[in-house]
């Protein structure tokens, strides 16, 4: 990233926080390019890790099968170092290692589905999941697999400038639902503390 790219990130970095709503503010990080708003989502992400290990001690079925699953935490590894070797999307390693997550929380979700009664503990836990995969899926965006079926150019084109703003958008959503706790101001806080 160039020096004046860099400068103009810190000032919309450091805009008060009620200059835009959250959403409108995760949009316009897209105009920094694809790798900030992957290390944007890996921030959003990294918080979820420990949300996934915890996961619903009251099931047992779901520690077993879940819980215990290293899986989200290496996927984190493996984004970072694809991060600092600056690979381009379609990285063989780590789209195997998206692709293993993605079944993952899947199979995640469909067991929360299934499961006999509703179980907030499982639905965090799902979303913990979600969020992790979905910094992971923002990794392996291109504008050729986000557009293949659009026929309409501006669609093409607005898809295109956007990046992966849909991936980063779930993630953040997923992390909220994982963590209460985790307010806008907090999103806003992991976000700029990446990418500073």
């Amino acid at each position: 990233m160039a020096s004046g790219e860099r400068d103009g990130l810190q000032t919309y970095l450091d805009e008060a926080p009620g200059a835009r709503s959250l959403p409108d503010w995760i949009g316009g990080l897209s105009r920094w390019g694809q790798l900030v708003l992957v290390r944007a989502a890996l921030a959003i992400a990294g918080p979820c890790v420990e949300r996934w290990r915890r996961g619903v001690p009251g099931d047992e079925g779901w520690q077993r099968h879940f819980a215990s699953s290293t899986l989200p935490e290496e996927a984190l590894v493996a984004l970072r170092a694809w991060l600092e070797r600056g690979a381009p999307p379609g990285d063989t390693g780590l789209a195997s290692c998206t692709a293993a997550l993605r079944d993952l929380i899947g199979n995640a979700e469909f067991f929360d589905d299934e499961a006999v009664g509703g179980c907030a503990g499982r639905e965090q836990a799902v979303a913990s999941g979600r969020a992790i995969l979905m910094a992971l899926e923002a990794s392996q965006w291109t504008a050729e697999r986000a557009t293949e079926d659009i026929p309409d150019e501006a669609e093409r084109k607005a898809i295109v400038r956007s990046g992966p703003v849909p991936e980063l958008w779930e993630a953040v959503q997923a992390c909220r639902h994982a963590l209460p706790e985790c307010s806008e101001a907090t999103v806003r806080e992991l976000i700029r503390g990446a990418l500073r």
